[in-house]
């Protein structure tokens, strides 16, 4: 027997392995998986770091222009003001030191009228090679033009002025171009230049396809001009090729924390839900209790039950904390139990059925779609003195009805019993009013978040006097939660809504204290001051 219980045992942890294996693979498929998914990012980031350091490098040269030549017209014009257009000596030194102190000056020319042209640099038999052309003009006597060698890539600007004297010839270093061409590989940045919508591409070779198709990088210059920076594809290439392994990386790396955090939200789920399944048997659920106040009347009309987790060691643990899970998990069909039978101990010793005031439950879609759930409940009620007509369900509508069929047959079994079912928290949940005519709801609660904004102009407000008076027509019960101010009651009383549960008539209470609050509740005093 031994034997064989040993047997069994290690074919169960061998299965065990096994699938613990298995999904050890399949998670590191996922973490593999997902870094090559990353890894098709990078033409993509590979454009973004190129054009970012072509942007920051084009910036820069182009300020360094704006700052040594600024506005071509205005600086052609001063430098014509400096020559008699004579070509003398004494001129022809002038252009050659003024070429020498501005490095973006490759070269000017003067011509004076019916003269020949004198330059501060002489190549012979240069301007045989060279290939202008117009393009921009910006007066009628100054012109752009753009001038390169043949089969050269390099390209030169030349601002031409003409006046009385004669005309003048600025030639200007390629600086954009020539520096971003080979920066980052040979001939790996291309320019292209706007002027008036054409794009001139003078003085490129080769295959374009080469390069990519839009600019990565563009900019105005203060001529007027727009120079459009091109990559070469296998630049982009590289730069991809050198960015895949960091996002393969960076890939898995996400991957691999979003495992563990899944892990952890799945191993935070199971610990919660063994808290609250030890919190059940240890019954650590207990009721507290809020007044709901009759103000056409001035006397208590009854109270709501709310659930709170009275943890050893720990304290009052707030609902947001246990409420959501509860009722997704569907733990809250014991806790409900659990508060009311601590309910009904509580109020048979002040007397509670001995008035005819009502006990407000919450209840999820989940337990009025089941009857056998609904009995177990209203079991507890056999044994007590408080009858089942003195209780009220409440529809919270946090979790959608899957069967209104079913949850109407509930209800109207439930109204058979005497009990009152309310739509809670109305008009901000799933089925608002349709849940009214399809259940045949005949009371609602109307929600803090349309109470608070009385005296505001929050459109919120005309929503909670559109509840209003569509209960009225419909002659529904309403109550009104979370009132907190005399201004909130006397609007809703104003309106004839008498029935008010909130912080300005009491906050929620356990037993004790909600013991001593019926007490004192008794001095008819105490609520006409309300």
């Amino acid at each position: 027997m031994f034997k064989k219980e040993r047997l069994t045992k290690t074919i169960n942890d061998i299965l065990l392995m096994r699938f613990s294996g298995h999904i050890g693979i399949g998670l590191m498929f996922f973490v593999i998986l997902v870094g090559f998914g990353f890894t098709t990012l990078a033409p993509y980031f590979a454009t973004k770091h190129l054009s970012t350091k072509i942007q920051t490098d084009t910036d820069e040269l182009v300020q360094t222009h704006i700052q040594n030549i600024g506005d071509y017209q205005e600086f052609i014009t001063n430098l014509s003001r400096n020559f008699d257009f004579t070509c003398s000596e004494k001129e022809q030194e002038q252009l050659r030191r003024i070429a020498y102190s501005n490095y973006l000056i490759r070269k000017i020319s003067l011509t004076p009228s019916g003269k020949s042209t004198c330059s501060s640099f002489y190549e012979k038999n240069h301007e045989q090679h060279v290939e202008s052309r117009k393009i921009k003009n910006y007066s009628n006597m100054m012109s752009l033009w753009l001038s390169s060698e043949k089969n050269s890539l390099q390209r030169i600007f030349e601002v031409h002025w003409q006046g009385e004297k004669g005309s003048l010839v600025l030639s200007l270093e390629p600086i954009v171009e020539e520096i971003l061409r080979n920066k980052y590989c040979e001939g790996c940045v291309l320019t292209s230049i706007s002027a008036d919508n054409e794009i001139n591409r003078l003085g490129w070779q080769g295959d374009n396809k080469s390069y990519t198709d839009k600019p990565i990088y563009e900019v105005l210059m203060p001529n007027g001009l727009k120079f459009s920076n091109y990559i070469k594809l296998e630049l982009l290439e590289k730069e991809s090729q050198l960015l895949r392994m960091p996002l393969f990386l960076a890939g898995a790396f996400i991957a691999g924390f979003l495992i563990l955090l899944r892990r952890l939200l799945i191993r935070r789920r199971l610990s919660l839900h063994a808290l609250v399944q030890r919190g059940i048997v240890k019954r650590e659920f207990i009721p507290y209790y809020q007044p709901i106040i009759n103000l056409k009347t001035k006397e208590l009309y009854g109270c709501e039950v709310l659930a709170r987790w009275k943890k050893k060691g720990v304290g009052l643990i707030s609902p947001m904390e246990f409420i959501p899970y509860v009722e997704k998990s569907g733990q809250i069909i014991p806790i409900t139990n659990l508060l009311i039978e601590k309910t009904i101990k509580d109020l048979s010793t002040i007397n509670w059925q001995l008035t005819d005031r009502v006990i407000s439950i919450n209840l999820v879609p989940q337990q009025l779609e089941n009857l056998q759930i609904m009995n177990e409940s209203l079991a507890l009620f056999s044994n007590s003195k408080i009858p089942v007509k003195q209780i009220a369900f409440e529809i919270t509508e946090r979790k959608q009805f899957e069967d209104l069929t079913i949850a109407s047959e509930v209800i109207q079994y439930l109204k058979t019993q005497g009990i009152d079912i309310k739509l809670d928290d109305a008009g901000t949940g799933y089925g608002g009013f349709s849940y009214i005519q399809e259940l045949n709801l005949r009371s609602l609660k109307i929600d803090k978040m349309f109470v608070e904004n009385i005296g505001t102009t929050d459109i919120k407000l005309s929503l909670l006097d559109s509840i209003i008076a569509f209960g009225k027509q419909a002659g529904m019960e309403m109550i009104a939660e979370g009132v907190e101010t005399k201004e909130q009651s006397d609007y809703l009383v104003e309106r004839d809504v008498y029935l008010q549960q909130g912080y300005y008539f009491g906050m929620p209470m356990n037993a004790e204290e909600f013991s001593i609050y019926n007490i004192e509740i008794k001095n008819k005093n105490k609520l006409l001051a309300i």
